[in-house]
């Protein structure tokens, strides 16, 4: 996962008493009205304004972001991560088409029962599909298996978009925060659908283990070069972009290589661990009570692990730690020894 770096457009002093000399005015044709406008808002800014039209620089980007960035440079930038790439499910327009493919789809069985029943009192055979004689029954079949198909395959494809996990907050704030520093490169109402958090989901996101989501979230943990992807902000945004290298991309593999081996000592950690811990107490001959407390206090250990460090479901975290109590149980077992008899031998 990638992460967003909040960026200020950087403006002289000089430049800055520019845009504010320059701030223009235009007219609505239609309302006659006169309303102020910035020129970095203004789409219709003149090419006079920007630094070199001809060979448009960062600054001219920053200045018309609509015109040297727009679409391109968004559909870019949220096809480089599979964590970018948020869309709205549209759950409330679905479930209210779903309803609409449903009503027609009983409109025609309820056609198709008529016919059935005109059928029945006129004594025409009701047994064929080859010889039906009931002139209307073959094309109010055609009718229901046409809106029929056409429910099957939205409400499939509905189900498939409900299984998607909703987008988290940080996912969110990574789009949010590129537009910013984009300097706003799309019109205003067609990114209002990032407005819709409880709609959005992304279109390709792998289930990430909680400790990995920790690291995606804190970049100080990213910080050495081989985490970090940095060829790829080279290779995604060159001039083509104006070096709008505001994004950090983390190494993928590199991060999976080091939480797989984070889990592995951890592991081999908490079963030889315990096998040492139980076999001291049983040399003091300490109580049971105290060898049960470590065997508890290594299960509730194991179970926070497995939560944090895995994708596991609930149920099997719970099977994996009953497991886990099972071997404890044996280690407890090789640390008892008998107690020697008193009468020699």
């Amino acid at each position: 996962m990638r992460y967003s770096l909040p960026l200020t457009l950087r403006t002289s002093p000089s430049e800055s008493q520019g845009l504010q000399d320059n701030e223009t005015f235009y007219q609505d044709p239609e309302s006659s009205t006169m309303a102020a406008s910035s020129p970095l808002n203004n789409r219709s800014l003149p090419d006079s304004m920007t630094p070199n039209p001809s060979k448009p620089s960062k600054e001219a980007a920053d200045i018309q972001p609509w015109r040297y960035r727009g679409y391109p440079a968004f559909s870019r930038w949220l096809a480089s991560d599979d964590d970018f790439f948020l869309l709205r499910r549209f759950g409330c327009s679905s479930a209210r088409v779903a309803l609409f493919l449903q009503d027609q789809v009983a409109r025609c069985e309820i056609a198709l029962k008529a016919h059935d029943i005109q059928a029945m009192q006129a004594s025409l055979d009701s047994g064929t599909f080859r010889n039906d004689q009931q002139e209307h029954r073959p094309q109010a079949m055609e009718d229901l298996a046409t809106v029929l198909e056409r429910y099957q395959k939205f409400v499939l494809q509905h189900m498939a978009l409900k299984s998607y996990t909703r987008a988290t907050k940080f996912q969110l704030s990574n789009v949010k925060q590129w537009l910013a520093n984009a300097n706003g490169p799309i019109e205003p109402e067609e990114v209002e659908f990032l407005q819709e958090e409880d709609d959005l989901i992304p279109v390709a996101s792998k289930p990430k283990a909680p400790l990995r989501r920790f690291i995606d979230r804190h970049n100080f943990l990213t910080l050495p070069a081989c985490l970090r992807e940095r060829s790829k902000n080279a290779r995604l945004f060159t001039e083509e972009d104006f070096e709008m290298q505001t994004t950090v991309y983390n190494n993928d593999r590199a991060l999976d290589k080091v939480v797989t081996f984070i889990t592995v000592l951890l592991g081999l950690a908490m079963i030889i661990g315990p096998l040492w811990l139980l076999q001291y107490l049983a040399t003091h001959r300490s109580n049971l009570q105290a060898r049960l407390g470590v065997i508890t206090g290594f299960l509730a250990l194991f179970t926070t692990l497995t939560s944090l460090f895995t994708v596991a479901k609930p149920f099997e975290v719970l099977a994996a730690t009953a497991a886990y109590g099972a071997i404890l149980m044996v280690f407890m077992q090789f640390g008892t020894y008998p107690t020697a008899s008193n009468n020699g031998g």
